[in-house]
């Protein structure tokens, strides 16, 4: 008996769907690298007041965030004219799947850019002064209002909706947080200046995930970094002349520490805006939580500041509300709306 080799011809549909299904794995690709850049973020970010405090002897806080947002404004500018450059020598014109820049004449979106770059600058100085005249206690505790602040905008101007296991996460990871910093916190007349700088630097940054979430729409990380530390160069800088501080630092300790800022508070906010392009401002303020117990373990090997059991029961609630909220569907935004 002779047999027969039979051709199936799929169906139509079917055939849709196995073509469709082939994208996926770069999506997932994507969201992996995303989700390894926001756990990386807080890392990165830990070693800037660290840093901070190590020049804090040389150099006032407005000459540091001057020198921060200077310095970081050329190296990116230094970074990607190089880069410009190489691809012209070499007319390499491939790249993977840029983003479409916007035109020039796209007012909406840098308005937004500057604004942004204003609350990066305002959220900055305002948590420096905060520093100078209130408890860190104080200044942390007030600061941990930003995932309230950040849920909050996004449902009120961009409309995004949160499920109840997002907020049950961040109420839990908020708490964690509240529960050691209850115990430090002063009220007092004195303090009530420091405190209010602390609220508004919490009202800055929510402002300024908010604001950078919607670039990553529309322009490329590199683009909204290099527009937001340029725009707030000049306005620092303003604030370094009317307090009449010098502008960069007279020793080789205070060079070394705030080129170190730069690297590592430019390689944060890389990270930090490559997973805005896949994932909620909400919840990628809830992942600041994380930052004040890895700048402690810093400081615990820098300065060997101890680390207290309540510091690591209070790291363990809040790893189990970002669990809760990251397992949640509303960690993703999928933003494309036009500005």
């Amino acid at each position: 008996m002779e047999s027969k080799r039979e051709i199936v011809n799929l169906p139509p549909e079917i055939s849709a769907i196995s073509e469709a299904s082939s994208p996926k794995l770069p999506r997932r690709s994507e969201d992996f690298w995303a989700f390894v850049s926001l756990l990386s973020a807080p890392i990165a970010f830990s070693w800037v007041p660290a840093l901070t405090k190590w020049g804090a002897m040389e150099i006032s806080p407005e000459t540091t965030i001057f020198d921060r947002f200077f310095l970081t404004t050329l190296m990116l500018g230094l970074g990607i004219g190089g880069r410009h450059v190489y691809r012209q020598l070499t007319q390499n014109s491939t790249s993977s799947q840029p983003l479409p820049e916007p035109p020039t004449g796209s007012l909406s979106i840098w308005t937004l850019l500057a604004l942004s770059g204003t609350f990066l600058a305002g959220m900055l100085l305002a948590l420096a002064w905060s520093l100078t005249r209130t408890t860190v206690a104080n200044c942390e505790l007030i600061n941990n209002l930003t995932p309230i602040f950040t849920v909050f905008g996004a449902w009120f101007w961009f409309q995004q909706h949160f499920n109840r296991r997002f907020l049950l996460g961040c109420a839990i990871a908020i708490s964690g947080l509240f529960v050691i910093g209850f115990n430090d916190f002063h009220i007092g007349i004195e303090t009530l200046q420091g405190d209010g700088l602390a609220l508004l630097s919490a009202l800055l940054l929510a402002s300024y995930l908010l604001g950078v979430e919607r670039l990553r729409t529309h322009l490329k990380a590199e683009t909204v970094l290099l527009g937001c530390f340029g725009w707030g160069t000049p306005l620092t800088l303003i604030v370094l002349a009317i307090n009449q501080q010098s502008l960069f630092p007279n020793t080789s300790k205070g060079w070394i520490a705030i080129v170190s800022m730069s690297v590592s508070g430019l390689l944060a906010q890389g990270l930090l805006l490559y997973s805005l392009k896949r994932f909620s401002s909400g919840l990628v303020s809830l992942i600041f939580l994380v930052t004040p117990f890895t700048t402690a373990f810093i400081a615990w090997i820098m300065f060997s500041e101890a680390l207290s059991l309540s510091n690591l029961l209070a790291f363990c609630i809040v790893i189990l509300g970002l669990f809760v909220s990251i397992s949640s569907s509303s960690t993703t935004q999928e933003i494309d709306k036009p500005l």
